[in-house]
């Protein structure tokens, strides 16, 4: 994508002295734009790692109810056994 003064760089001075307002703000407007990039790429790059984080926070949830729930099944099981009358 051509920047503000690439483009303007093959008009005329007559052009650029009619347009010199609306060249200075396309060219602060540019700037901003480069800027608001800027801080949109690391944003992305926080929300990205973020998103990681919670993918393991997560799966190691998944892992620890599982655990939980075999334990409490093992618990279960072993009250069973102990409230049964032997047969």
């Amino acid at each position: 994508m051509k920047t503000v003064d690439e483009l303007v760089s093959g008009w005329t001075d007559e052009e650029r002295a009619q347009f010199k307002d609306l060249i200075e703000e396309c060219r602060k407007r540019e700037k901003e734009l480069v800027l608001n990039s800027k801080l949109c790429e690391a944003n992305l790059a926080r929300l990205s790692q973020s998103l990681g984080n919670l993918y393991h926070n997560f799966a190691d949830l998944k892992e620890r109810v599982g655990n939980a729930t075999d334990d409490l099944l093992g618990l279960y099981l072993r009250m069973v056994r102990t409230k049964l009358p032997a047969s």
